[in-house]
């Protein structure tokens, strides 16, 4: 295996090496690192064929490791893919890795690392809160413990995606670096209709997605203008749907849906 560049990304950046490699017409694989993180791309006459980057390939895993800002790179010549996933050119990679790479310095710029716990904060309760779904789903796994990484893994986006997400909520005043005597968590209950329809949602709705569900449930009921009280089938029913797409998890969310359906359709006393 033939090493033939090598060196430090905190000199050389992912996109200046790429430049490097097709301006040369370069044949072979380059390899790089971010602490635990690893990531290959490879070269074919200076055309990026194939990227991989944890289970990502493809484009995104370019854009993935354009951002890192540490770590080493090798580049070993004439090494070659199995398969072909990237049909960019090299100037449209680059022209989107700088988009990523500007959007990055100004996440880092406020989340120095994708290490760091943060723990949601203990005013969000008095706060007007209008998210996107996937923050919705962030925000169900953030407990104080996980680092940003870890739900990153849990919820199926790449490190860089995860951190632009929490930038967001940060930026909304949602969230504070944890502290090992965080209990925040805790404290995290909205004030919910004591019906025997809000009680059957909010406990299986917790099963689903843990001590956030009541203020989930008062959040999405505000967003979607619906009545905890009402005694409309229909509604209730759109209600529950709309609440089983922010579970993450497929058999749950599924779950939830099917046993919250049964209970409308099993004319409990409501």
């Amino acid at each position: 295996m033939n090493q033939e560049i090598h060196g430090e990304l905190e000199n050389t950046r992912c996109s200046e090496i790429i430049k490097i490699l097709s301006l040369g017409k370069r044949t072979g694989r380059l390899m790089l690192n971010n602490g635990a993180e690893t990531g290959n791309i490879f070269f074919q006459d200076g055309d990026p064929i194939h990227a991989q980057c944890g289970p990502i390939e493809g484009n995104k895993a370019i854009y993935e490791i354009a951002v890192w800002t540490s770590g080493e790179y090798h580049f070993y010549v004439d090494d070659t893919p199995d398969v072909i996933t990237v049909n960019s050119s090299s100037e449209e990679i680059l022209n989107e890795a700088a988009i990523r790479i500007r959007q990055m310095d100004r996440v880092s710029s406020l989340i120095s690392s994708s290490s760091m716990v943060y723990t949601l904060d203990a005013d969000i309760n008095e706060k007007e809160i209008n998210l996107k779904s996937i923050q919705w789903k962030v925000i169900a796994h953030i407990n104080g413990k996980r680092s940003i990484s870890d739900i990153a893994q849990i919820v199926g986006l790449t490190v860089s995606d995860t951190l632009k997400v929490f930038y967001t909520i940060i930026k909304l005043g949602l969230l504070r670096e944890a502290d090992n005597s965080d209990s925040v968590q805790q404290k995290l209950k909205a004030e919910l209709p004591g019906t025997p329809f809000v009680n059957a949602l909010n406990n299986d709705f917790m099963k689903a997605i843990g001590p956030i569900a009541s203020f989930i449930i008062s959040a999405t009921a505000e967003d979607m203008g619906f009545d905890l009280l009402s005694d409309d089938v229909d509604h209730r029913a759109a209600f529950i749907e709309t609440l089983s797409s922010k579970i993450l998890d497929e058999d749950m969310a599924l779950y939830f849906l099917n046993t919250m359906t049964d209970w409308l359709k099993s004319g409990a006393i409501r």
